[in-house]
């Protein structure tokens, strides 16, 4: 247990510097006193179950009184300084005076969700009155009935806060817009949106004898392909106005998805224009999409995912939602186009029954939950087939579709239209 060799190994400098302070302690763990109150401790971490405050008022003393660090004292009683910290921390947050009828577990817990959960709004002794009263007293269990607690109080924030959104928005909210982003997003009452998904065009499109853009994968099933925009320089123009004209519109820790090509190193333009206008990327996220695109048979790599560009303002934090646990970064949800070409092929699924941009309802709700709590608006600017508006419905979450092109518009507001449908059919 005893690991006295490393004990001599100390910080020469600090031991220096310490021999200048008159009338204190020496740092050396190997002055008397100093080895009394280590063997002390160490047979107290021996018996740790009963004596969990008397080590941190121990380790309080070393630090405080012989100037060890929490460094140190691991080394003489071969424990982790995390471990060692846990017991000194406690113990200082927790006055000899509070203690009474109440465990070490229980204060330890206290302090780390008071710690991770600032917006509780509760003192550390409040928490820990809470915990006390507790059936399940486990660190586990406390942390999420405090989880608990915080959500049901940001839903109501967030209800009271749809309930005044949805009077300012008038007849743009909860509707379709067949129409250029661009005249919508300024109508919305400012401060209103929690979440918008963009998934504008990322370019590399071509020209059809009709004058419109379609994708050079184009379809031999009947899936729609529909593109409103062509040259990356036409896609750019239409999303570099988000960041300036979506800001004022973001809700408090409100967050921009941005949809992008994947395999492909991040657009400067975009970064630079987003920085300009007060944004900053928190996360680039990877969507696993499971399928390989059909490409040159020269080139080494064909893509398979795409990329999700989280976009906050300054200042704010990207928090969990009402999808409580974190997450990977890279979101492993298979788009459902392969398995609907296969049924149009069989004839399980009529020709152009499904949309060939269409993002896979898994993957949104993972978005939705993860961003928004019920009643909170979500934005889709380019609206194309409306999965995250279809989301945001079977959720309870307020929305916003919005779309140019005329046959997607048809496409996902009829899709939409007949979600609401089925929605009231079930609450009549």
């Amino acid at each position: 247990m005893k690991n006295t060799g490393n004990i001599l190994s100390i910080n020469k400098l600090s031991k220096k510097k310490m021999c200048h302070i008159k009338g204190r302690k020496t740092r050396n763990p190997l002055h008397p006193e100093v080895q009394a109150r280590l063997k002390q401790l160490e047979k107290l971490l021996e018996k740790q179950e009963n004596t969990c405050w008397e080590i941190g008022d121990v380790c309080i003393e070393l630090m405080d009184k012989y100037y060890l660090s929490l460094r140190q004292i691991g080394k003489a009683t071969n424990y982790t300084k995390a471990r060692i910290s846990h017991f000194h921390l406690t113990c200082r947050t927790f006055p000899k005076d509070t203690r009474e009828g109440f465990t070490f577990q229980d204060s330890l817990a206290a302090r780390q969700i008071y710690l991770c959960m600032s917006r509780l709004n509760m003192s550390v002794l409040e928490i820990r009155d809470r915990i006390s009263t507790l059936k399940d007293r486990s660190t586990r269990s406390a942390r999420a009935y405090f989880v608990k607690i915080l959500m049901d109080r940001e839903i109501n924030q967030s209800i009271a806060h749809s309930a005044k959104v949805g009077i300012q928005g008038g007849n743009i909210i909860n509707h379709c817009h067949h129409a250029d982003w661009r005249t919508i997003i300024p109508q919305l009452p400012d401060n209103s949106v929690k979440l918008f998904i963009a998934d504008p065009p990322f370019g590399g499109y071509q020209k059809d004898k009709n004058g419109s853009y379609n994708s050079f994968a184009s379809s031999t099933n009947g899936m729609r392909d529909d593109c409103d925009f062509g040259t990356t320089e036409t896609s750019l123009e239409v999303t570099l106005p988000l960041f300036k004209l979506c800001l004022p519109k973001l809700a408090k820790n409100g967050v921009l998805l941005l949809f992008q090509a994947g395999a492909r190193p991040d657009n400067p333009s975009i970064l630079l224009e987003a920085k300009k206008q007060g944004w900053e990327c928190r996360y680039a996220l990877t969507w696993l999409k499971g399928h390989i695109v059909v490409g040159d048979h020269h080139n080494p790599y064909r893509v398979c995912t795409e990329k999700i560009l989280v976009f906050i303002k300054k200042g704010d934090r990207v928090r969990r939602h009402e999808k409580g646990t974190p997450s990977s970064d890279i979101l492993d949800f298979r788009t459902e186009t392969m398995n609907a070409t296969r049924k149009m092929d069989t004839g399980k699924m009529g020709y152009g029954d499904y949309h060939q941009f269409q993002k896979p309802e898994t993957l949104m709700d993972f978005l939705t939950k993860t961003h928004t709590y019920p009643g909170d608006l979500i934005v889709e600017p380019f609206g194309c087939s409306g999965s995250g508006v279809v989301s945001a419905i079977k959720h309870s979450r307020k929305w916003v579709y919005i779309e140019s092109n005329q046959n997607n518009y048809a496409w996902g507001s009829g899709r939409i239209h007949t979600l609401l449908s089925q929605f009231s059919v079930q609450a009549g």
